[in-house]
């Protein structure tokens, strides 16, 4: 199965452990691929940059670069 995630969705599973994370966890150890593109990494980036989430990055010892570069080890990016 190929995915591709809104951002939101990449930005709940990335910061907190809701459904949305459990998708992700379930999904890395299976058939699933996730694919995004330049485009919406660049958004995701943007967002994650955001100073309210700040603080929950910190809590979680991630910085904004290290959570992007989770997703991005795992996702296909596709050349748009």
């Amino acid at each position: 199965m190929r995915l591709v995630l809104d951002t939101n969705v990449v930005v709940s599973a990335l910061l907190w452990r809701g459904t949305p994370h459990k998708l992700l966890a379930a999904c890395r150890d299976s058939a699933t691929s996730f694919y995004t593109s330049s485009v919406l990494l660049q958004e995701l980036a943007g967002i994650l940059d955001r100073d309210k989430f700040a603080k929950i990055l910190a809590a979680n010892v991630f910085t904004a670069k290290d959570a992007l570069d989770e997703y991005v080890n795992f996702s296909h990016v596709v050349k748009t």
